[in-house]
């Protein structure tokens, strides 16, 4: 039966006219950036399909940990070759406010932890802020939360400034000091200032479109050529599919780290399943 899936599988799917393979940073490459084991299947996987001509990326929804240690670590590992390899909601995030600004180092106030804040304070096009005026609000991963945040940041959104989330997460299970247990995320946030504030938000993070499309236009491919390898329904099938982008879910290694709401009426199905990574080998 396993046999005839994969036969069924080569003929539906073309991976090897695919240009750009992106992996899930989380789930498929290490179990998480807090436990960093990279099996030798993983290993041997990614430097074949280098050596078939095609191009890697590696994507993460992660905000509580800057883009630049993201980058150093897949590197240290020997799986990334350099930093252009490597996106983070957070790294996606600080481009995405250039681009949208309607002038030079615009002024964003960061609601989140240390590394969300660290990929803004480091860029110099930018200027974090806590005080009036501010361009844009940007939400992560914050446990020590307070009120006076949430109402400076209201106040900012009802004078102008535009607000973002950054990872797309509803709540996650972690630590904090001695507590262990579930978090809130950045989407409960910035639900609640869009309401107090009456403004939309934007959503940085699988599997909302911006992350998947800034990628796509980083390495100049039409989504119909790229192919997203993840292990969650939810955010990288999910996200893939509706941008057009091949989907493959890695079965029965699922994190549920986090927990992302999808409204959607049909059940969201992958182009391919496979048991593990090297399998994708076969289709290429």
């Amino acid at each position: 039966m396993e046999k005839q899936n994969r036969q069924q599988q080569k003929k539906s799917i073309n991976l090897k006219e695919k240009e750009l393979f992106i992996f899930d940073i989380e789930g498929v490459i290490v179990p998480s950036i807090d436990e960093l084991v990279v099996s030798q299947d993983v290993r041997e996987t990614i430097e074949e399909i280098r050596k078939k001509g095609k191009k890697v990326a590696f994507l993460s929804n992660i905000s509580r940990t800057p883009f630049f240690r993201v980058a150093e670590i897949l590197m240290d590992l020997g799986i990334a070759k350099s930093q252009k390899e490597v996106f983070t909601a957070g790294k996606v995030a600080v481009e995405y406010v250039k681009s949208k600004a309607k002038k030079k180092n615009p002024r964003v106030f960061v609601i989140s932890e240390r590394g969300l804040l660290i990929d803004f304070e480091i860029e110099n096009e930018v200027e974090v802020v806590f005080e009036k005026p501010v361009d844009f609000v940007v939400v992560g991963m914050k446990r020590n939360l307070n009120f006076e945040e949430l109402n400076f940041a209201l106040e900012c959104l009802l004078e102008g400034a535009e607000l973002i989330s950054c990872g797309h997460t509803n709540y996650y299970k972690g630590k904090f000091g001695s507590k262990e247990g579930i978090f809130i995320g950045d989407l409960p946030i910035c639900e609640m200032l869009s309401f107090a504030s009456g403004k939309p938000y934007v959503k940085i993070g699988k599997p909302d479109p911006v992350i998947f499309g800034f990628i796509l236009t980083e390495f100049e491919i039409n989504p119909r050529y790229a192919v997203m390898i993840g292990d969650k329904i939810e955010t990288d099938i999910y996200g893939a599919k509706n941008l057009g982008i091949t989907s493959i879910l890695i079965q029965g290694i699922e994190t549920k780290r986090h927990f992302v709401p999808v409204k959607t009426e049909k059940e969201i199905k992958p182009d391919m399943e496979i048991k593990n990574l090297k399998d994708i080998l076969a289709y290429i």
